[in-house]
């Protein structure tokens, strides 16, 4: 488990590296990562449960957008964003090109 509140697997490569990698994360009920980015371009699918999004560096939980099980989405490199469950587990397919960093938002790049 990591500290925002979700399990993850590495399917492929590795994400703290430069290359192709994906991971399976599962979001647990009422957790949500704070604002943050990431250098590159992520794509994710939502494979079950219902996802959680926000954008921008101040964190609202409760303004987040819906993002339903079968939608994929594009995490645009460097754009800051929040995400995570809320009152169900949410399981996510990311594919990104490394290394997959994440930078807080506010924090020098």
């Amino acid at each position: 488990m990591t500290p925002n509140g979700n399990q993850q697997a590495v399917l492929l490569g590795d994400p703290s590296k430069p290359g192709p990698y994906i991971v399976m994360v599962r979001w647990l009920p009422g957790h949500m990562s704070r604002p943050h980015s990431h250098p590159n371009d992520r794509f994710i699918q939502v494979l079950s449960g219902t996802w959680w999004m926000g954008s921008g560096p101040r964190f609202d939980p409760e303004n987040t957008v819906p993002v339903p099980a079968g939608t994929f989405v594009t995490h645009f490199g460097r754009q800051v964003h929040y995400d995570g469950a809320k009152a169900e587990p949410t399981t996510l397919l990311i594919m990104g090109e490394g290394p997959g960093t994440s930078t807080p938002a506010g924090a020098p790049r």
